[in-house]
């Protein structure tokens, strides 16, 4: 450990730099003494804060300047003082300490010498002079001190532009920041051994622990600030640096950590409202930097690159923001855009072989573990995996910029090339069937899953296919709906003042098939309800909400699936493997399109035309060859996924006969619909052995006109809407 004594005459702002670079370990030196000349000098206040010794020794009350820099001299041997630092001292140093101290003297100037350097050439003076030259560049110069002013050998010096409008306070602000961060390297260079004054100038040794993989530096650059203290503060106490950019770090500043700014590394400030911080030579080099490659190392000694081993970095929000403007090309959508941050993410998972990066709060608390149990070192394989997750974190963010962009034009609804970026919500049990493996998958700009898990085990794939077409199908009604769903095809639909009534209602339709079923409601789902479902097996429950009470009866089934969904079925595109291709489609959200047309003689009664439109909205959710019998408010008899439509009107009849033998009441209107048109008459002659009296079909065929007068012939009511529901 080396011994300091630092020399200021002023308020002593380098000196505080120095004092907590030595007490955070980034200078391997401490501070024993600190000498002014000005009894009022605000570094005496900091030294005594710091409980560092001070002495006051004037010019004036010596014999001349040799006795008093002899005395200065005698003071700091007499401390063992092995490096000298003037942090504004107002005197000019000579023999006999310089004999004393030789190349061991520092002094830090606010500018690049050996520019503006020289007698007089201090403080404010200095910036006044960079600024009326019209220099483009100032900065500042750590050089050892010798007889001459400011014309010892230069140690470091790092560079500051002059930017438009500069006053001389503000070049001056910029200029000690930088000192603040390029004064206690230098000092730590020097503390290290690193430094070799030969003929040509100075030379800097390789780090001895060139190649170490213990992080000691850290970038943190978030808009998710979940987490982001706590990391900060973990890696703090494992004595890593962290540098950070502007929201960043003041989030961290106010939670009291010291935090270095991006600026003392690059140099240069951020640029165009902040579009511009981190893409910089010294930021990339330092991510970049392959540790274990001499060349690479020189070269980075060379340019004053300091390495960042940790990168800490997630992305600005645009999904949230697209979603919630009008136009995804508006400016506050497009400065949502992230680029330095991509940028610095695929860097650093490029070079995981050095650099640890960090995409997620959800693996803060495991990387400090690792860290802590391993000496501030992370593992190949930990690596390797947060870089992949980086690199997915960035492929799913440009998949979403492109899905919003594309979303704004029409012709781009289906792209050349179809990006999907999905988030794993959960493992399922298996697929389909108990040898195949499976998962649930979110659009990752998603959030989440669309639903939440309130009770019961583990969701099957099947339950899952047959929750979310039951959730579709309820939600094409308006009032009060009820859907059991069997095998992804309905077994019940209905509607009704009340969802009792919709419930019973739907149910009714197929008892038998609804035992073991998937049930869903548009309405939160009520305590009337709820004490009917606890005395009958169901698999799953999905509905907007629950009261409290029907939660409470239903959390009584332990096995019980309950699912909250509170979105609507969305307009995204629908995805199917077929094998090694995907079929992507729009959803059908069309119910009916322009036309809903009467082909026969008789036109429908108002209760038959309420019944047509009800079993019309019920088929678009059968599975197709669809055949459903209904009266205006419920189906009586479905029949599904039959591959002649005869055989469907068949079933269809065999539910209803069903349904009434269990009691159910023939509906005041029986009606027909047909999720696609009948091909031949022989549909529409079984169809009225059923004793309907309307239906309702696409139309389309080229038998139209034979089926129209089939219909006419039987005495039955029928439309056309032009518009058909397969369902596969």
């Amino acid at each position: 450990m080396k011994k300091l004594a630092v020399f200021a005459s002023g308020e002593g702002t380098n000196l505080q730099a120095l004092i907590d670079a030595c007490a955070a370990g980034r200078v391997r030196g401490k501070i024993v003494l600190v000498v002014s000349n000005n009894e009022s000098a605000g570094a005496l206040r900091r030294a005594r804060s710091a409980g560092i010794e001070t002495l006051v020794r004037r010019q004036e009350e010596f014999a001349g300047a040799e006795e008093y820099n002899a005395s200065l001299a005698f003071e700091c041997q007499k401390r063992g003082v092995d490096l000298i630092c003037l942090a504004g001292f107002m005197l000019l140093l000579r023999q006999p300490l310089l004999k004393a101290f030789p190349w061991r003297i520092l002094n830090v100037h606010p500018a690049l010498l050996p520019a503006f350097g020289g007698k007089g050439m201090y403080g404010r003076r200095v910036h006044e002079a960079v600024l009326a030259s019209g220099a483009r560049v100032s900065g500042c110069t750590i050089h050892f001190v010798d007889a001459d002013y400011d014309r010892g050998r230069i140690l470091a010096q790092t560079a500051v532009p002059v930017l438009p409008g500069d006053t001389p306070e503000a070049l001056a602000a910029r200029v000690r920041a930088q000192e603040h961060w390029a004064y206690p390297k230098a000092v730590a260079l020097w503390c290290d051994d690193r430094v070799e004054l030969g003929d040509k100038g100075v030379t800097i040794r390789p780090a001895p622990e060139a190649g170490c993989a213990r992080l000691k530096r850290a970038l943190l650059s978030v808009s998710d600030k979940t987490g982001l203290v706590e990391l900060a503060r973990g890696l703090r106490e494992l004595g890593v640096e962290l540098v950070s950019t502007s929201g960043t770090a003041k989030a961290l500043r106010q939670a009291g950590l010291e935090i270095r700014p991006l600026e003392s590394l690059t140099g240069f400030p951020e640029i165009l409202n902040g579009r511009v911080k981190t893409l910089h030579p010294n930021i990339h080099g330092a991510i970049l930097l392959r540790r274990e490659d001499p060349g690479q190392a020189r070269e980075a000694e060379l340019f004053g690159i300091e390495p960042i081993d940790l990168v800490v970095v997630n992305l600005y929000p645009f999904a949230r923001t697209a979603a919630e403007a009008g136009d995804p090309f508006s400016l506050e959508v497009v400065e949502q855009i992230d680029i330095g941050g991509v940028a610095l993410l695929r860097a650093a998972a490029k070079n995981f072989e050095d650099v640890a990066v960090l995409t997620s709060p959800d693996d803060y608390q495991g990387t400090l573990k690792e860290l802590g149990e391993s000496q501030g070192r992370l593992s190949e394989g930990t690596r390797r995996r947060l870089a992949l997750k980086a690199f997915r974190h960035t492929a799913a963010y440009d998949a979403t910029i492109s899905r919003a962009w594309a979303a704004a034009e029409p012709a781009e609804k289906f792209p050349e090339r179809l990006q999907v970026e999905l988030a794993k919500v959960q493992d399922l049990r298996y697929g389909e069937n108990p040898h195949q493996r499976a998962a649930l998958y979110a659009w990752a700009d998603a959030g989440g899953p669309s639903f939440a898990q309130l009770n019961g085990k583990e969701l099957s794939y099947n339950n899952l296919l047959d929750a979310s077409g039951a959730w579709d199908a309820v939600n094409e009604f308006e009032p009060p709906a009820a859907a059991v769903f069997k095998h992804v095809t309905p077994a019940g639909l209905a509607v009704g003042r009340t969802q009792l009534a919709a419930f019973n209602a739907a149910w009714a339709c197929d008892p038998l098939s609804a035992f073991g079923g998937v049930l869903a409601f548009n309405r939160p789902l009520t305590a009337a309800v709820a004490q009917l479902l606890a005395k009958r097996f169901v698999e799953v429950v999905v509905a907007p909400g629950y009261e409290p009470e029907a939660l409470q009866i239903l959390k009584q089934k332990p096995r019980l699936r309950l699912l909250k969904r509170a979105l609507k079925p969305s307009a995204r595109l629908q995805l199917r493997s077929l094998d090694s291709e995907v079929l992507a489609t729009e959803p059908d959200r069309l119910l009916l399109g322009r036309q809903w047309t009467v082909v026969t003689k008789r036109r429908p009664t108002a209760e038959e035309e309420s019944a047509l439109r009800f079993a019309w909205a019920a088929c678009k959710h059968v599975k197709s060859n669809a055949i459903v019998l209904a009266g205006p408010s419920a189906t009586v008899g479905i029949g599904a996924g039959q591959m002649s439509r005869v055989d469907s009107v068949h079933m269809a009849g065999v539910k209803y006969k069903e349904y009434l033998r269990a009691g159910g009441q023939a509906p005041t209107a029986l009606v027909l619909a047909s999720d696609a048109f009948f091909p031949f008459r022989d549909g529409v002659d079984a169809a009225a052995g059923l004793g309907i009296s309307a239906l309702v079909q696409p139309g389309g065929s080229i038998k139209d006109q034979e089926v129209f007068s089939a219909a006419d012939e039987l005495g039955l009511a029928m439309v056309t809407t032009g518009l058909r529901h397969f369902r596969h």
